[in-house]
């Protein structure tokens, strides 16, 4: 996984892996230990941990955590593959199905592909190229992926056991214990050739260089939709039925398109949180993560608003405009789906550290959205700043 780690402030942060070796005597491959916790290693202490085993037999997570308490980090990795077989022939085959149908969408570049040095290969693709969040769910959305792709391209070779939030790697660069045969990046040239001359090539170590990472919308779309129709099964999944029959269709009301008018001076006065943030960035010329999706949350309603977003990230040194334009159509898309995408309440700011501390706005009873029909419930909803952000405008004029 290449991130820039100097240059990427957030995902400087994700940084800690977990390793493991294969022991001989127990013919099996052991986490490593540190007293009774995971051992825990940076990106770069990896060439130390290659040295001080002999470089055989080696993984490391296939996950970075931002934290080396792991249990209680969160999850950033490349959307990878494993394709394994006792007949390698089978599995090189389904390889080269899988990366010609991946080129479609990422940039060659991006998809990594390693031969693991006995039967298989590890294709992985890399998360800022795909524009991918770390997320304790990517293992589920990448199995969804896996398992989508493999039914599309009638692939028979993939592993689905190996999504789960602790999956061991093994590192790229390092020597299989049975074979003797190195885990190499296999470019074209060398697949087209076959079996025979990819095994050649990883009798020695190769440099294993990946190129520098940029984000590509294209492919960040071809991801997005992934993640959307794993949520939407989800949210099929769920029973509606109980609330109708206690309240009948008298609980439900149509959903009608309505025209919100920004109002950013209202909004700007009437919100400290909104009001530092946007100093923040047009004075420091960076803002955070979390602060980002606050905004973003809020300022996604109408055309002038998603301008006015523009406008604060654009005095942030990192912004790229396709890039931010990528993340805002996910959230409005998301919204639109009923999948989230919501605005951030008072208390979710504040509990994230980008809300103003307190806030004496009135909760109000919380609407949930069923089909083309709103649902209102028992539940109150706590206050947001986007009470402040917009009027929305009927025909016998404007409402609050």
């Amino acid at each position: 996984m290449k991130i820039n780690y100097t240059n990427n402030k957030y995902l400087s942060e994700w940084k800690y892996l977990e390793v493991a070796k294969y022991i001989k005597d127990l013919d099996r491959v052991i986490r490593l230990k540190n007293k009774d916790l995971p051992y825990i290693i940076t990106v770069n202490d990896i060439e130390e941990f290659r040295s001080s085993n002999n470089n055989e037999g080696l993984y490391t997570s296939v996950w970075t955590y931002n934290s080396t308490e792991i249990e209680k980090a969160t999850r950033l990795g490349p959307l990878y593959f494993d394709l394994d077989s006792s007949d390698i022939e089978l599995a090189l085959e389904d390889t080269l199905k899988l990366k010609n149908y991946l080129c479609q969408y990422i940039d060659r570049d991006s998809i990594i592909i390693y031969f693991t040095g006995k039967k298989g290969f590890h294709i992985e693709c890399e998360p800022v190229a795909l524009g991918i969040n770390p997320s304790n769910n990517l293992p589920n959305i990448y199995r969804h992926i896996a398992q989508k792709v493999s039914s599309k391209l009638a692939i028979q070779c993939i592993d689905f056991s190996v999504y789960d939030q602790r999956r061991m790697w093994r590192l790229e660069g390092s020597r299989h214990q049975a074979t003797g045969l190195y885990k190499n990046i296999i470019n074209d040239d060398i697949l087209d050739l076959g079996k025979n001359a990819i095994q050649d090539y990883c009798q020695a170590r190769s440099e294993n260089t990946v190129v520098e990472q940029h984000f590509q919308a294209k492919a960040n779309e071809w991801f997005r939709e992934f993640s959307y129709d794993l949520e939407i099964e989800k949210e099929k999944s769920k029973d509606f039925i109980a609330y109708f029959n206690k309240h009948g269709s008298s609980a439900f009301k149509d959903v009608k398109q309505i025209d919100r008018e920004f109002t950013p001076d209202r909004l700007m006065e009437s919100c400290p949180a909104i009001r530092r943030l946007y100093d923040q960035a047009k004075d420091n010329h960076f803002l955070e993560h979390e602060a980002r999706l606050f905004l973003c949350s809020i300022l996604t309603y109408s055309e002038d608003a998603v301008k006015f977003l523009h406008e604060i990230l654009s005095h942030c040194d990192d912004y790229n405009v396709e890039k931010s334009t990528s993340h805002i159509n996910d959230w409005i898309k998301r919204r639109n789906l009923g999948i989230g995408g919501r605005p951030y309440t008072c208390d979710r700011a504040n509990s994230v550290g980008v809300g103003c501390g307190s806030c004496a706005l009135e909760e109000r009873k919380k609407w949930i959205k069923i089909g083309t029909k709103y649902v209102e419930s028992n539940e109150k909803s706590s206050p947001s700043p986007i009470r402040f952000a917009y009027k929305v405008k009927n025909k016998g004029g404007e409402n609050e």
